[in-house]
């Protein structure tokens, strides 16, 4: 394979590569609803030790707000180990299912009405770092053999993984400062959802190390 090849590989690729992760057909769910103000974090409470999260957006403040959707262990046994979605959610850059927010120049309007959001995270500690491995393998390949690569590649997101949906159900949009570009992207007050969480009934979580 090509250098040039190689570089390309993970834009093209990973999220074909995500999309046949590990999944059970029979799982535990959990559905509820919430609702948060701009600014404000919500978190809430899914079972087997870990949190779903809405962290309010911070950079920027009024030019860009809104929330990134996360999935956190209640107790983190390592700092780089306090959010489990990111691995297994791509893509890795730019925006993202989990930005319910006015970052990459999305106007208030384009973030309330992609619903629903789609995400995975992974059940412990040991399987985030086996996914960040990987992450990190198939983006910077230039960092790897030829076949680290594509070992990363082939095994990427098939770590036991639960999945989430997040439906917006309402919201209120409000004016907000213009970016540097000059536009006014609105800002993003309320919001009320609806979230829906499989986990995978076979998949034993192991303890954090």
């Amino acid at each position: 394979m090509g250098e040039a090849l190689r570089n390309l590989l993970p834009a093209i690729v990973l999220a074909t590569a995500l999309s046949g992760a590990v999944a059970n057909a029979q799982s535990d769910s959990v559905t509820f609803t919430g609702e948060v103000p701009e600014g404000q974090e919500f978190r809430r409470d899914i079972g087997r030790g870990l949190d779903f999260v809405l962290q309010p957006t911070t950079a920027q403040p009024d030019v860009i707000t809104g929330w990134t959707l996360s999935v956190a262990p209640q107790h983190p046994p390592k700092p780089e180990c306090s959010e489990f979605s990111w691995v297994v959610t791509p893509p890795y850059h730019f925006q993202n299912q989990r930005y319910l927010d006015t970052s990459y120049s999305t106007t208030a309007q384009e973030a309330m009405r992609n619903s629903p959001r789609s995400f995975k995270f992974v059940l412990n500690c040991a399987d985030y770092h086996t996914e960040d491995e990987r992450v990190e393998e198939v983006l910077s390949p230039g960092n790897h053999s030829k076949e680290e690569v594509d070992d990363a590649l082939a095994k990427l997101g098939s770590s036991p993984v639960g999945e989430g949906n997040l439906w917006v159900e309402d919201y209120r949009i409000i004016p907000g400062k213009r970016d540097a570009a000059g536009v006014d992207l609105g800002r993003i007050y309320w919001i009320r959802f609806k979230v829906e969480i499989e986990y995978p009934r076979a998949a034993e979580s192991r303890q954090p190390e």
